[in-house]
């Protein structure tokens, strides 16, 4: 048996002889894809439950807090950014509680082992922590070497991890300097943030209703707009993550309920995940998420997924400043100029970005109010319209080839210190194809038929060039119109030309 097995077991342990279950018919093993995966032994029923964590044994912001504050001898005023760092005054984020806490277990293990300090008792989740993977086995970013980062040059994602980078090593020089642990080191502290964004759920889940025995919910439906925080839940995260939409997954239903425990007479409330269907026997147990992008997966988790239906290419708008009237426009519509656009692979534009670029580039004019019965003023306006709609489509026409050269430009060449993996995650998220067969990489299998930027970004503009081609034969019979109209107006009006006849004087007519 793996150390890494070695640990898990003990981890399953610690998880039952503190109220957690796990369905007796499973069984641990490192799969040469998945890693560390839970696998059934026989067949399992639809509707059963696999694992249970108990809440209390959920690794929150507030247990965090109340161990860190016991062992450091702070109280929780103390947990702030100091002055002269870039948020001065602002508490810690849940982030950083929890990374802390997490960290401060290796922390206290060290001087365990070298001395004869008193493990504190507060620091309650060492079998869990010994579990989790080793920073070595990670794969988002922040763990790539240089020239790994350099396979993501001109992606969204290469500025998106060095900020997280950045942001993350400040953190955890605050953590460090404020609880006076050099042993919390940066190393420490990126790997538990990285757990945390890897492995964490929302924090709405450990409730049930007021009303009711119980709450379920999908990985698919939970709400963006209730409030919640990250936690980690032990046990419940062993099992891998699979697409709501792959086949080799059934749904799986996130239950919040009290249910039996075989170390108390009462139930405890726990968070099950529950079958939706039968499981084969010798198959993989998965879990399942909501719609992520790749650029999230790669981010957050350190793998992609292909095909990813939910894959998306992320468009911001980059404006200098913008004049009182366009603001108040923007305002007005409710319009943030700042939000980053998602591009699906349908290719359909965000409507969004459509509209903050009308009101950018129409300099924020208010609509033109035209009289119905004014021919001319009508056609005025129309073609105005349908000129800032092809002054906005060709802007986003611009903006998605410049990223479009970039991305098929590729990284540069002579990269040697490389991991296959690696190199085949971005590949999968820069082109979408991997050539022939079948490649593995953390934590999934990627088959070729991969989408990614690029093909998203060529379906944005195909759609684009069908709009444009169509706005432009409106354009054409709107100019046509005009030319018409301004024919009339030069023709003589041959009714007035009568009545006008009738009223001048022959010549050598009398006249009054």
């Amino acid at each position: 048996m793996t150390p890494q097995l070695d640990a898990a077991h003990r981890m399953l342990t610690w998880f039952r002889e503190n109220g957690g279950h796990i369905h007796p018919s499973t069984v641990l093993k490192l799969d040469p894809e998945t890693g560390l995966s839970v696998f059934s032994t026989s067949p399992i029923d639809s509707d059963t439950r696999l694992v249970s964590c108990p809440f209390d044994l959920a690794v929150t912001a507030p247990l965090a807090t109340l161990a860190i504050c016991e062992v450091s001898g702070l109280k929780e005023d103390a947990l702030v950014w100091p002055a002269g760092t870039s948020r001065a005054g602002e508490q810690w984020n849940e982030r950083m509680r929890i990374a802390a806490y997490l960290g401060l277990h290796w922390v206290w293990i060290d001087r365990q082992a070298e001395s004869s300090h008193l493990y504190p008792s507060v620091l309650r989740h060492w079998p869990y922590v010994e579990s989790l993977p080793a920073p070595e086995q990670l794969r988002t970013p922040l763990y790539f070497t240089e020239d790994e980062l350099r396979l993501l040059e001109g992606t969204n994602l290469l500025g998106a991890a060095l900020d997280r980078k950045k942001q993350w090593e400040e953190e955890s020089g605050v953590v460090r300097d404020t609880l006076k642990e050099v042993e919390l080191t940066r190393e420490r502290y990126l790997a538990a943030a990285t757990y945390l964004s890897s492995r964490a759920f929302p924090s709405a889940l450990l409730k049930i209703p007021e009303h009711g025995s119980s709450a379920t919910t999908s990985a698919v439906n939970t709400s963006p707009d209730e409030e919640s925080h990250p936690v980690l839940l032990p046990g419940v995260d062993m099992l891998n993550l699979v697409s709501h939409a792959d086949a080799r997954g059934q749904p799986i239903l996130w239950l919040s309920a009290n249910v039996p425990c075989p170390i108390t007479s009462q139930p405890l409330p726990s968070i099950s995940l529950v079958t939706t269907g039968p499981q084969a026997q010798d198959t993989q147990l998965y879990n399942n998420y909501g719609a992520k992008p790749n650029e999230e997966f790669l981010l957050g988790y350190g793998f992609v997924l292909s095909p990813n239906p939910d894959d998306t290419v992320i468009l911001k708008l980059g404006f200098p400043s913008l004049s009182p009237a366009i603001q108040s426009a923007l305002t007005q519509k409710a319009l943030d100029p700042a939000k980053r656009f998602a591009l699906r692979r349908d290719g359909e534009i965000d409507k969004d970005l459509l509209e903050v670029l009308r009101v950018v580039i129409g300099g924020g004019e208010e609509e033109m109010h035209v009289d119905e019965e004014d021919e001319h003023g009508l056609h005025e306006k129309e073609e105005k319209e349908m000129q800032l709609e092809m002054d906005v489509l060709s802007t986003v026409g611009q903006m998605l080839e410049d990223k479009l050269t970039k991305l098929e430009n590729g990284p540069p060449e002579g990269l040697v210190d490389v991991r296959e993996d690696v190199r085949a995650m971005c590949n999968v998220y820069r082109q979408g194809g991997l050539g022939s067969g079948l490649t593995l990489i953390p934590a999934y299998a990627v088959l070729t038929s991969a989408v990614g930027q690029v093909e998203i970004i060529n379906a944005a503009l195909d759609k684009l060039e069908t709009r444009t081609e169509r706005l432009e034969k409106l354009i054409d019979q709107v100019h046509g119109m005009a030319g018409r109209l301004a024919a009339e107006d030069n023709q003589p009006n041959l009714h007035d030309e009568a009545i006008i006849s009738t009223c001048v004087p022959e010549k050598g007519m009398p006249t009054n």
